[in-house]
C-alpha cells in the first residue's frame, strides 16, 4: 500500500471508531477510504470492514471497563442471539449486487434517523416489550453486521433498548458486546472466502481501535444526552451519502 493511502485509512479509522462507539453509521468513512484511497471495489471493501468493526467493539468494551462500567452476564447472553445472523449476512454480501447494498443501507439509516428524532413519550422508559423482541432484534442486528455493517451501532442501539431501556450508556456497553461477538463471526466468514483485503483492513482497524477506546471516556464524561446528539448528526450525514451512492450505482 502507498504510505499516503495508509495514513488516510488510519485517520478515517480514528474518526470511524470514535463515532461508531458513540453512535454508529460512520462505517461509511471506512468505505470511502477503501474506495478512494485504496482503490478497493465494494466487493472487497465491504468484507474488509469487519476487522475494524471488531476493533470498535473490543476497544469500546475495554474503554467502558476502564471507566468502571461492567457488562453483566445478561448482556453477553442477549448479544449471543446475534451470532447466527452474522454468517447469513456475510453470505448475502457475497451474493447480492451493489445497488442492493446501497439501497438497503439508505433505507435502514433513514428509518433509524426517524426513530432517533421522534419525540419520546413520558412512559417510554417503562414500556414493556414481548419476550421475543430482544432475541429477534439481536439476530437481525447480526444479519445486518454480516451484510452491511455500516449502521450496526445504530441498529444495535435500537434493538437493545428492548432489554436495557433508553439509558444510552448501558445500551452502548451492551452494543460493544454484540459488536465483538458478531464481528468475530462475520470476519471469520469473510476470511474463509478470502474476501478480506488485509493491509487496508488492518490499517483501518488500527485507527478504529484508537478512536473507539478514547470515545468511551468521552461518553462516560458527557452522558446520554450528548451521545444522542452525535447519533442524530452522524445518521443524517450518512443517509445523504448512501442515497447519493445508490443513485450513482443505479445510473451506471
Amino acid at each position: 500500500m502507498d504510505p499516503l493511502a495508509i495514513a488516510i485509512t488510519v485517520v478515517a479509522g480514528v474518526a470511524m471508531g470514535a463515532i461508531n462507539n458513540l453512535a454508529g453509521g460512520a462505517g461509511v468513512l471506512g468505505l470511502m477510504a477503501f474506495e478512494y484511497a485504496c482503490g478497493l471495489p465494494l466487493a472487497q471493501a465491504n468484507p474488509s470492514m469487519r476487522v475494524a468493526a471488531l476493533c470498535v467493539g473490543l476497544f469500546a468494551f475495554l474503554g467502558y471497563r476502564r471507566n468502571g462500567l461492567r457488562a453483566p452476564l445478561r448482556m453477553w447472553l442477549a448479544s449471543a442471539w446475534a451470532i447466527p445472523g452474522a454468517p447469513l449476512g456475510s453470505w448475502l454480501a457475497l451474493q447480492l449486487p451493489d445497488w442492493c447494498f446501497w439501497g438497503y443501507l439508505t433505507t435502514v439509516l433513514a428509518l433509524l434517523l426517524r426513530q432517533q428524532t421522534r419525540k419520546v413519550a413520558a412512559d417510554a422508559s417503562t414500556k414493556a416489550y414481548p419476550p421475543w423482541a430482544g432475541p429477534l432484534g439481536c439476530f437481525l442486528a447480526g444479519v445486518h453486521m454480516g451484510y452491511a455493517q455500516v449502521g450496526v451501532g445504530l441498529l444495535s442501539t435500537l434493538v437493545l433498548t428492548a432489554s436495557f431501556g433508553r439509558d444510552l450508556l448501558a445500551v452502548n456497553m451492551a452494543k460493544s458486546t454484540l459488536v465483538v461477538l458478531t464481528g468475530v463471526a462475520s470476519a471469520a466468514s469473510f476470511a474463509s472466502e478470502d474476501a478480506i483485503a488485509w493491509p487496508p483492513a488492518l490499517a483501518l482497524a488500527t485507527g478504529t481501535a484508537i478512536g473507539s477506546y478514547h470515545a468511551s471516556r468521552w461518553a462516560m464524561a458527557k452522558g446520554s444526552t450528548a451521545v444522542r446528539k452525535v447519533v442524530v448528526g452522524v445518521t443524517s450525514m450518512m443517509v445523504v451519502y448512501t442515497a447519493v451512492k445508490l443513485a450513482l450505482t443505479l445510473a451506471t
